[in-house]
């Protein structure tokens, strides 16, 4: 089952990745106002580096098989 949900969630990624990458494209082709075009490429940013940290937190998070109890 964690193995569907870390597949699931870089497939998220790898599709949000993508997407972000259009709509940066699209941005610089079509946007004149400097200033709005860094606005457009800031929130492509932070959006990537959020989709990031979430994936990489689902993929690489605890892989202990054993729940870890404060009891020694």
């Amino acid at each position: 089952m964690a193995y569907i949900i870390r597949s699931v969630f870089a497939f998220f990624w790898l599709i949000a990745t993508g997407f972000l990458i259009f709509l940066a494209y699209i941005v610089m082709q079509t946007e004149g106002n400097p200033q709005v075009l860094w606005a457009w490429l800031t929130m492509c940013a932070i959006t990537f580096i959020s989709a990031t940290f979430l994936a990489y937190t689902i993929i690489f998070g605890n892989r202990s098989p054993q729940p870890q109890h404060a009891e020694s």
